[in-house]
């Protein structure tokens, strides 16, 4: 399908994209959309997030809109060798992509903002998707219509009005699509219960951007303390890098050339809840060879000690890194003519010149152009590049600014500090996972449970009848609106657990089997039911013993005949040889066999 919001899926793992598409996006032609009308739509979003965003701490990138025209949409095509060959696929908008990679949380607070801009702009559409593909459809898959597939939902669904939309029908130029949102959002606008699965998950913010942070001690070197104080923003880099390096990355850890271990302050550190997990995790403790002097890890400066090791050769790598990169010779302002040529060759095949003559004032113009943007992205077109060359360039002129201005650090005293928060929170107890999971994915705990008798489950189960995936089993509480059979994973599966089944069948019957659990151990089946190798062995006692306890049970409850007339009717259907009641009730039907048999003898 060619469409614009065929959108090839992110290049890594962990990585959102959105789509924005104001309302003259697509009541417009792709040629009358400018680059200055998406930045003016793009300055009002961000005025609008500012609010939430100002102490928001992003795990890797944070919010970025960039405009995309249709003429930039046809360089980006031309630099990733792809085709954008209709008016769909160049349709313009407003792009985001971040990357949130072990901290999901960030994923979630951009579909929070999202959707409140939604809700703001008329006629304002966004398209997200994730590495998963429609990560949104995926969060309320329990609660969607039977034609929404991952097939049929492909590049189909939108977020207008605040509210999740999905275009069933098979219209292939995205700007018609657009327009069916727009126009006739009743018809396409998914039900209250996909709304109210998607608000549920955004519904923790903004209060959520509190609750994710923790604050912690850590036994920094001086310069690295004055840094994070000046850009505690950096602490994601920070705990990122030193987490995910490998033994070459940490070579440059041995020496501390920027931020050596001989003068440290305690000093407090705000990082998010996932960056103090990782870090803490993180099985790094520094070089031995570089005189960190890690105290006994029953100390109570142990975990602040070893936290401000970790910190310090993170920023260490991050500016070594740095360095080196500045020190690289550069073409800045300069063109590799082979690449250069090759780049105009594609663009010319895409018919980005409209076969305008070579000299003319027109293709001169569309040659600038076309030569500025690949100045400007070509060689360090990857935004993730862009953002961690900013990054390591600023920390440089931090630490630049400490040299040249021999700046004093200020040191408080630890009684000074703020209290750290309780890390408690990295323990979770069985009780509480299974809270956690049922509260996330809505399976009710176990101790509000009003299950069904265990006597009235087998009888229930017996009389299922099976196909080649096995019995499948009603839940107690069947959606109003469905008929279908529930997973046996969700809430309304059976927990079949052998020993408490064997003991209800037990009660069921009355029966008391004489010695103790290993009394058989070493017979086979076969064994016990062969009479001419044990004419007067074991079994003989068994079923003597047997015959006397039922003719003295008078006073007891007789079997169920519902339950003996099925137990009867699944053993005469399998005549002896494997199924399923056999197999799983393997000893007890042998013993309702004897039993029977033992009966018809006596009458």
């Amino acid at each position: 399908m060619n469409s614009s919001t065929q959108s090839k899926r992110p290049r890594e793992d962990d990585v959102l994209e959105c789509y924005l598409y104001p309302r003259f996006s697509y009541t417009l032609s792709a040629d009358q959309v400018t680059e200055d009308a998406l930045r003016q739509e793009i300055e009002a979003y961000e005025k609008d997030c500012e609010p939430y965003i100002k102490d928001y701490l992003w795990h890797r990138d944070g919010l970025e809109f960039r405009p995309r025209t249709k003429q930039a949409l046809q360089f980006e095509s031309v630099v990733e060798g792809t085709s954008r060959a209709t008016e769909f696929d160049l349709l313009p908008h407003i792009h985001v992509l971040l990357r949130f990679d072990e901290d999901i949380g960030d994923e979630w607070f951009v579909v929070f903002l999202i959707q409140k801009l939604t809700k703001k702009y008329e006629g304002l559409i966004a398209r997200m998707v994730d590495s998963d593909g429609e990560f949104l459809m995926i969060e309320a898959a329990d609660e969607l219509p039977v034609w929404a597939t991952p097939e049929t939902c492909q590049n189909r669904v939108f977020m207008m009005n605040g509210a999740l939309h999905a275009v069933q029908d098979k219209q292939k130029i995205c700007i018609n699509i657009l327009n069916s949102v727009y126009q006739r959002s009743h018809i396409f606008k998914l039900s209250d219960k996909v709304q109210a699965v998607i608000q549920k998950r955004i519904s923790i913010y903004p209060d959520e951007i509190q609750r994710r942070k923790h604050k912690a001690r850590a036994y920094l070197p001086v310069k690295a303390a004055y840094i994070l104080r000046k850009r505690p923003e950096l602490i994601s880099s920070i705990v990122r890098s030193v987490c995910h390096s490998d033994p070459i990355e940490r070579k440059v850890c041995r020496a501390m050339r920027y931020f050596p271990p001989e003068q440290r302050v305690m000093a407090n550190v705000q990082m998010t809840k996932c960056l103090y997990a990782m870090a803490t995790h993180c099985k790094y403790t520094g070089d031995p060879r570089t005189g960190w002097n890690l105290p006994p890890v029953t100390s109570p400066k142990y975990a602040s000690t070893l936290l401000g090791i970790k910190i310090a050769c993170g920023l260490e790598m991050l500016l070594s890194l740095a360095q080196a990169r500045r020190k690289k010779p550069t073409s800045t302002g300069e063109i590799n003519e082979e690449a250069w040529t090759a780049f105009l060759k594609r663009l010319e095949a895409t018919g980005y010149f409209r076969e305008l003559l070579e000299g003319s004032k027109e293709r001169e113009m569309l040659l600038e152009q076309a030569k500025k943007y690949y100045t400007e992205n070509l060689g360090a077109n990857d935004i993730a590049k862009k953002v961690e060359n900013t990054e390591g360039e600023s920390l440089l002129e931090l630490y630049n600014e400490i040299l040249s201005n021999d700046v004093e650090i200020e040191v408080e005293d630890t009684c000074n500090l703020s209290p750290e928060d309780s890390d408690s929170w990295l323990n979770i107890d069985p009780a509480q996972l299974e809270a956690l999971l049922g509260q996330q994915f809505g399976i009710p705990s176990k101790a509000n449970d009003q299950p069904m008798a265990l006597q009235d489950k087998v009888q229930a189960f017996i009389n299922q009848k099976s196909d080649i995936d096995g019995v499948q089993f009603y839940g107690e509480n069947e959606n109003e609106s469905s008929n279908t059979l529930k997973d046996l994973d969700d809430s309304g599966r059976i927990d079949f657990d052998p020993d408490a089944f064997d003991t209800a069948l037990r009660g069921i019957l009355d029966l008391v089997v004489p010695g103790g659990d290993g009394e058989f151990d070493g017979s086979s089946e076969g064994s016990l039911g062969d009479d001419d190798e044990d004419p007067h062995g074991e079994l003989d006692k068994y079923m003597k013993l047997l015959d006397s306890q039922l003719v003295a049970a008078g006073n007891r409850p007789a079997v169920p005949e519902k339950v003996e007339g099925n137990l009867l009717e699944s053993i005469k259907e399998e005549a002896g040889g494997s199924g399923p009641l056999g197999n799983i009730l393997g000893g007890p039907i042998e013993r309702l066999k004897h039993i029977n048999l033992t009966e018809e003898a006596k009458e």
